[in-house]
């Protein structure tokens, strides 16, 4: 009997480190190559931010030396060499950002997702994306017979009825919630797919408190409150910002009192200390090998947090906003709060660059000196222990195959496929 065979499609890599997105679909599918199922991609070089490359070393340089080749092909043996994951590559995108597709570009990527319909056979196709292009793959998989999911992994889909797609797929809870009650829709939370092996330290020498990604939906602003209380109130306690889609300072120039415009913050000197700021690294064992607590003040809808149980996973509590599915991706492996009041709620944007008072951000700074202080006790040990159990790969699996089982059941790869679909194949 043959496997059964999932294919992941999408315009945009998933080797991409900048987007939580990729990185889930990419465990997806590394989980289901494990679980005996015959797992392929497609996708091109698109990246949510040119951070995102640094997983693959020397990305724009590949690409001019695939001389003319529109597909490479890589077979993933990296988490299961008796079933590796082929990965199908479009060297076709001359520029890395989504918005910047051509319909030529558009037409060739459709012509090869076809030909690999037909020829890979899958029994379901999942993917992500709205766009005209992400539509016309959707459609394609249907003229083939083929069902296809679709993963929902924000809050931003309220412009789309999904009505090529066959499942809806989300992380949280949270957000099936918010999906259900603002669209009526059904959507599977499934839970957010994290291999330990990629994000464990080795060995753990906890020193920082990290902030991942000081952008202002992230919560810089919150970020930037406790680093000036702790500074007075705590200088023992060394902070450790990752820069990805934004620096630390260009955040700090742009915030604002309560109020007032942009950049009214910090007219003046202001003094940092104790602060470390380090580059996105695909090898994120290093930053949490030296984390005690994580900081996730998230201020946008989060579907879940992914930095959060990457955290747990690693024995460091977080603390983190109540912003969507942020609070099941902590689980019990930290303290949860409201996000202060000056910055808004998740859809008020433009307060996002207040910067809070001391008043408003004293619960935040006390959990904070509080996880610090207690970091290696057994009981918040224990915590994230469970939460890392209860959001594991293999606990995702489980939700993942109830979603799709009922589709995998048809074996639509069993179909004939000739004179199907929309295009020419003989290019």
């Amino acid at each position: 009997m043959r496997k059964i065979k999932v294919l992941f499609a999408c315009p945009q890599t998933l080797f991409d480190v900048s987007n939580g997105a990729t990185m889930q679909c990419y465990t997806m599918l590394q989980t289901l190559s494990l679980l005996d199922y015959e797992t392929a991609s497609i996708g091109g070089g698109i990246f949510d931010n040119p951070s995102g490359e640094a997983r693959i070393p020397n990305f724009k340089e590949q690409i001019e030396n695939a001389k003319g080749k529109e597909i490479l092909v890589n077979v993933d043996s990296s988490v299961n060499p008796a079933n590796p994951i082929r990965h199908y590559f479009f060297t076709g995108f001359k520029s890395t950002d989504w918005n910047a597709i051509t319909s030529y570009e558009a037409s060739r990527f459709l012509f090869h997702y076809s030909k690999l319909l037909k020829s890979f056979k899958p029994d379901l196709v999942i993917g992500y994306g709205t766009d005209p292009l992400c539509r016309a793959m959707n459609v394609e998989a249907h003229l083939f017979g083929i069902p296809n999911a679709y993963i929902i992994c924000n809050g931003n889909h309220l412009h789309y009825r999904f009505p090529l797609n066959d499942v809806l797929l989300c992380d949280s809870q949270a957000t099936s919630n918010y999906y259900r009650d603002r669209e009526g829709l059904t959507v599977h939370p499934i839970g957010n797919f994290i291999n330990p092996k990629l994000v464990v330290a080795e060995t753990h020498e906890p020193k920082f408190v990290t902030f991942i990604n000081p952008s202002f939906a992230k919560g810089a602003a919150v970020v930037a409150r406790l680093v000036l209380m702790a500074n007075k109130e705590r200088p023992d306690i060394p902070f450790q910002i990752v820069e990805t889609r934004q620096t630390f300072a260009s955040a700090l120039r742009a915030l604002a009192l309560p109020g007032e415009k942009p950049g009214s913050a910090f007219k003046g000197e202001q003094s940092f200390r104790n602060i470390r700021i380090r580059p996105a690294s695909f090898e994120v064992k290093e930053i949490y090998r030296n984390t005690s607590v994580l900081l996730a003040p998230s201020l946008w809808y989060e579907s879940w947090g992914r930095v959060a149980t990457e955290a747990v996973m690693n024995g460091i509590p977080v603390l983190a906003s109540k912003s969507g599915g942020l609070p099941e991706a902590v689980n019990g492996g930290g303290i949860v709060l409201d996000a202060p009041a000056e910055c808004g709620t998740t859809e008020e944007r433009k307060k996002w660059l207040t910067l809070p008072s001391e008043e408003s951000c004293r619960p935040w700074a006390d959990a904070l000196y509080r996880l610090y202080d207690e970091r290696d006790s057994s009981y918040w040990q224990s915590r994230c222990a469970q939460a890392a159990k209860e959001n594991s790969p293999n606990a995702c699996a489980v939700k993942l195959l109830k979603a799709i089982g009922p589709l995998l059941e048809k074996l639509a790869g069993n179909g004939d496929f000739t004179n199907k679909g929309s295009m020419r194949l003989d290019d």
